[in-house]
């Protein structure tokens, strides 16, 4: 085969080439993401119950269905948590369960329950958890002209078209984009008609509010369509009266005796937003966020070009509008990949350096080199047609079988050069170099995949994750050891036989001989073989005792799940511990932002409740409030958090802080934010909760014996009222009156 191919050079370089480019198109269009695209064996059912206490909700719904999903099948571990008025429960399955029948059957199960539920329960919601579903970063609309939240008439109203030209605008033109799947808004308020009466008019008028209420209800019905036949002809009629705008409201006539009036000669008709839950800040001012979702196999670049773009053009449009990006995942992203995308360069520019050195010319690495490049662009693919993306574990793979495929390019290259040296012609020396090497090189190729064919084995996330590393391996070294036996003497022989160009060239031309490989390391290995021959049995002694020495080493390495990570980027999540209004929430966080102003490049914050379709996690109350800060380097986290928990707890002793990295796909699937240990404590009476007063003074206790400061609990009061029965038969008052 090896005679056929080199009598042939110009079909091996064409054959070559036309894969090389194939490789490059498909390079192109490759999905780049920063890890393989994993199921998440999660489902999270998310009740909501209003005016419910967390015990009356954990007895009367959440334990009910509890019941019912532990009998889902390939269920792991099932966790649920109840609080006032909402609940959660999260189900976690082995890895490897088909999710989409895993959330079929929890919906089944939940239909199950239903029957058993109290009527007025609202049926609770499933969410199944998704690496795609989270968002690849926020974006935040902010007026620019607004400093803070204005209470004003005329900042409220500024606030209110922002909101609806961002769900009505801005929205859709992302969603637009063929690499977004969805947008997912928070932050937006709703309109709402306020009707204020004139007291003094109306008792003038003879009217009543009663009077008002019968007009709005009159007037905005809706009764449907009928089909009026008329000879050969049939005729669809609607009747329609809905309330639209403000003026519709304003021209509502009213008719009090004899006399017509119109709403608005008494009443004063305007639009004003609707009671707030939760807001959402952007440095310091009121905003509308925006969450992004990529599609599953969209290329980040890609997509990332495209809201660049459609930003820039929003931005000069619309230049009242402040657009800002935070939690942005194409930042991390970006950084490791090219940063793989650079080690991968460096690697194969230093080990070209080697080659010349200890080769001692300048042909031979080229042709190494030009073999190389071919082989990991060939790659490429492979990747295509299997599917698979780049990532930080198959770009990690391709590293790593980068210092392999050398090795089939050096072999082949040096045993041409020992044949050329014995008196063989240049095209003999080819063909008989590459064929004495191809079984060999075979089956060093195959021993070294034998080693990762077994992490494609491995079960749980571990086994999905290396799975790409070991077909990046695996295709690298397959792929260079047909180029290696293919390409490579082709290559060779038309480098070595173009003596006339080479003469020209002297840089072509030019060897010398390595001086260090010649006197040194030849001298130290022979040195070293013989002391070896010569000491046997302190050389199998040191052997033998070496290898329990290193087992018992092994014992005492720390040993980590993950290993750590620099984040310039911090959460922190507050619970105030007291029954305070969103208002009051904002303002205890808009005094915190001012303090730490300068400290961090961005912050943002979701204060009570927010409108994310999306959200896994348990909602905020209005008691609580997650913060985000984004730091220049890693370095000033920890003071940072450190100064506000320090603020915190000065001014608001009660609150609970916890603090976490922000949601990425890489903490969704290994969760490096979770706390080292977690302490459980129950009363002596499991039917009875512990006192709020002992589990605080156990927080002190181990904060001071620690040194750490735990993540407490947050106790909500309530007024309890106690009926006396015998009083309401006594003075004739039933309950429905209180």
């Amino acid at each position: 085969m090896i005679k056929f191919l080199i009598r042939r050079p110009i079909a091996v370089l064409m054959a070559f080439t036309a894969c090389f480019i194939i490789g490059l198109v498909t390079y192109s269009t490759l999905p780049v993401s920063l890890l393989p695209d994993i199921a998440i064996p999660e489902i999270t059912v998310q009740v909501s119950a209003a005016n419910t206490s967390a015990r009356e909700l954990e007895n009367t719904i959440v334990k009910p269905l509890r019941s019912q999903l532990i009998q889902v099948s390939t269920l792991k571990d099932i966790h649920s948590e109840s609080r006032d008025g909402a609940g959660i429960i999260r189900l976690s399955f082995e890895f490897g369960t088909n999710t989409d029948l895993a959330f079929i059957e929890v919906n089944e199960k939940i239909d199950a329950a239903m029957n058993y539920l109290p009527k007025e329960t609202e049926r609770p919601k499933v969410i199944k958890a998704s690496a795609t579903d989270i968002p690849v970063f926020y974006l935040n609309l902010t007026l620019k002209n607004d400093s803070a939240y204005s209470t004003t008439t005329t900042g409220q109203q500024s606030f209110l078209d922002l909101c609806e030209f961002a769900e009505s605008v801005i929205k859709r033109r992302i969603e637009q984009l063929e690499e977004v799947a969805m947008v997912d808004v928070t932050g937006l308020v709703e309109r709402q008609v306020r009707i204020v009466p004139d007291e003094d008019r109306l008792a003038m008028m003879g009217l009543a509010i009663g009077d008002i209420e019968s007009a709005l209800s009159s007037n905005n019905v809706e009764p449907g369509s009928m089909t009026v036949r008329d000879g050969y002809y049939e005729y669809n009629i609607k009747f329609s009266t809905l309330l639209r705008t403000a003026e519709d409201v304003e021209n509502i006539y009213l008719r009090k005796d004899d006399r017509i009036v119109r709403l608005k000669d008494f009443c004063k008709v305007n639009i004003v937003p609707v009671k707030e839950k939760g807001v959402s800040l952007s440095n310091g001012k009121r905003a509308v966020t925006l969450a992004v979702i990529k599609q599953a196999d969209e290329n980040m670049d890609k997509m990332k070009n495209s809201l660049v773009g459609t930003m820039e053009y929003f931005r000069r449009v619309y230049p009242d509008i402040d657009f800002s990006i935070s939690r942005n995942q194409t930042e991390l992203l970006d950084f490791t990949i090219s940063n793989l995308q650079q080690n991968l360069s460096l690697g194969f520019l230093f080990i070209c350096l080697v080659a010349v050195l200890f080769l001692g010319d300048v042909k031979s690495p080229l042709v190494i080199g030009l073999s190389m490049v071919v082989s990991i662009v060939i790659s490429f693919v492979f990747f295509y047609l299997c599917h698979m993306s780049l990532n930080i574990i198959s770009l990690a793979g391709l590293i790593l079988a980068l210092g392999m495929m050398i090795d089939s390019s050096i072999i082949v290259t040096e045993n041409i050069s020992q044949y050329r040296e014995r008196g063989y012609s240049l095209r003999r020396a080819c063909i008989t170099g590459t064929s004495e090497v191809v079984t060999p090189m075979l089956s060093s190729s195959l021993t070294t995949i034998a080693v990762f064919a077994p992490l494609i084995f491995m079960s749980g996330i571990a086994g999905a994750i290396f799975y790409d590393q070991a077909f990046s391996v695996t295709v690298g070294l397959l792929v260079s050891y047909f180029t290696g036996i293919m390409l490579l003497p082709v290559l060779y022989l038309l480098v070595y036989r173009a003596g006339i160009r080479t003469r020209k060239r002297k840089w072509l031309s030019f060897t010398f001989n390595n001086p260090v490989k010649d006197h040194t390391l030849d001298r130290f290995y022979d040195a070293g073989v013989d002391r070896v021959f010569r000491h046997k049995t302190f050389s199998v002694l040191f052997c033998a005792v070496s290898i329990p020495l290193c087992v018992f080493f092994f014992f005492f390495i720390d040993k980590e799940r993950m290993p750590g990570i620099e984040e310039n980027e911090l959460v922190v999540r507050i619970e105030w511990n007291e029954n305070i209004h969103v208002d009051e929430n904002r303002k205890r966080v808009d005094a915190l932002f001012k303090e730490l102003d300068g400290r961090s490049l961005e912050q943002t914050a979701s204060v009570g409740r927010q409108d994310f379709i999306l959200n896994r996690e348990r909602e905020l109350s209005s008691s609580e409030a997650e913060l985000y800060f984004r730091t220049e380097t890693s370095s000033e986290i920890a003071p940072l958090e450190q100064e506000i928990y320090r603020r915190l707890k000065e001014r608001y002793p009660l609150s609970v802080i916890s603090f976490s990295p922000p949601e990425t796909v890489f903490e969704k699937l290994f969760v490096t934010g979770e706390p080292d240990i977690t302490a459980e404590f129950y009363a002596r009476n499991r039917a009875q909760s512990p006192e709020a007063e002992t589990i605080r003074n156990l927080e002190h206790e181990l904060a001071e014996e620690t040194g750490t400061n735990p993540t407490g609990i947050a106790f909500e009061n309530q007024l309890d009222l106690s009926v006396s029965k015998e009083r309401l038969l006594l003075y004739r008052v039933s309950y429905n009156e209180l």
